[in-house]
């Protein structure tokens, strides 16, 4: 099986039970023991909806959690901002409190590794980082030669949460879709405008005016307009630029 095969084998896995033992199957197959995926939509600007796929050691997740280490994790900080791959090296996690997470993360095996980020058209946020217990200048060389595959692997997985889990999350991010006239009337009431304003503004009712707004809100599953313009700029719904 090439490549390609082994990353397309994600996209026909059916459970979340099937996607982990693909993906750690693939993991292990390019010369990782270990690998974790998170992805964060952002149903709430306070209580965004997170899932986790992982193999990592449990001891160390349930650390990493009660510390909140994910907080100064400067890899998790690295694939917010950017999707561009970041190596573990230790220059990286430069302060006192990056080194702890450094040292202890070797200290459970996670010894040397690489983290890679894929932003979605829906505001989600994943990141798929891979370890390994190696700790030789021949394992960086591999981690460096497998960037590319990793890459791919972390688009591929992206693709099967989306179907398997996001899509049926307690926002289905697929079956949101606002009409034209509904993003307009949500991006001028971003703006602090009145219903009675918006209504001048696009020439149309201030009682249609109302009724959009009504059925985005209900599509977004939330029960008023601030609610509605949150989810919707923090689900990438709506984009400033589209009114110019």
């Amino acid at each position: 099986m090439n490549n390609l095969n082994l990353f397309e084998s994600l996209l026909n896995c059916e459970t979340v039970e099937e996607l982990h033992a693909s993906t750690t199957a693939i993991a292990r197959q390019m010369g990782f023991e270990h690998f974790l995926y998170g992805v964060q939509v952002n149903t709430s600007l306070t209580r965004p909806y997170r899932f986790i796929l992982s193999c990592y050691p449990e001891a160390w997740r349930k650390h990493y959690d009660e510390a909140g280490y994910a907080n100064i994790d400067p890899t998790v900080s690295h694939c917010a901002r950017t999707s561009i791959p970041i190596i573990w090296k230790n220059e990286i996690f430069k302060g006192r409190k990056e080194a702890r997470v450094r040292s202890e993360a070797r200290d459970c095996g996670l010894v040397s590794g690489a983290s890679f980020s894929v932003h979605g058209g829906h505001g989600e946020t994943a990141m798929l980082s891979l370890a390994t217990a190696r700790e030789s200048r021949e394992a960086q060389d591999d981690i460096i030669e497998m960037m590319g595959k990793a890459q791919l692997l972390t688009c591929y997985l992206q693709e099967a949460v989306q179907r398997i889990v996001l899509s049926k999350g307690p926002v289905p991010l697929k079956r949101i879709s606002l009409t034209e006239r509904e993003k307009e009337c949500l991006l001028w009431a971003a703006e602090g405008k009145t219903g009675w304003e918006i209504a001048n503004i696009v020439s149309i009712s201030e009682r249609t005016v109302t009724f959009h707004l009504q059925n985005a809100a209900q599509k977004m599953g939330v029960v008023n307009r601030q609610q509605a313009i949150s989810r919707a700029l923090s689900m990438g719904l709506i984009e400033p630029q589209t009114i110019v």
